[in-house]
């Protein structure tokens, strides 16, 4: 799924909600270059709860981040060169120099919370 497929998706959103993945509780964190393709965007994740440290971003703070990544800022690769993003990028799902082909297909707006839903693709 690309950002600006995303921002739609959470501009009907409650602002204060939080945002989670689908999978372990995990949220999302910052966007960065992404190691399958240093030209594409990454969404990176982390764990909360029990074993992780990571609090659930607001949607007003993973729209920012979203805002952030399509506003010409550069991204260095991972092994090097420098990349800008738009709102027709496909944001992946992978920590810096992770490349396991996880792909966004649906963004869920619920009462509660914001989970976005994931897909491993065949790599």
């Amino acid at each position: 799924m690309n950002i600006g497929t995303i921002k739609k998706y959470l501009a009907v959103a409650d602002e204060s909600l939080p945002v989670y993945f689908d999978f372990c509780g995990c949220v999302p964190t910052e966007i960065g270059s992404w190691r399958g393709v240093y030209a594409e965007p990454a969404v990176g994740w982390c764990a909360t709860g029990y074993s992780g440290d990571g609090k659930a971003p607001t949607v007003k703070e993973f729209i920012t981040e979203l805002e952030v990544a399509t506003s010409g800022k550069v991204y260095t690769g991972w092994k090097g060169g420098d990349f800008t993003y738009t709102d027709h990028s496909t944001l992946h799902v992978d920590n810096r120099g992770e490349s396991t082909n996880t792909e966004i297909i649906a963004v869920e707006v619920g009462e509660y919370d914001v989970t976005i839903h994931t897909r491993k693709k065949a790599g």
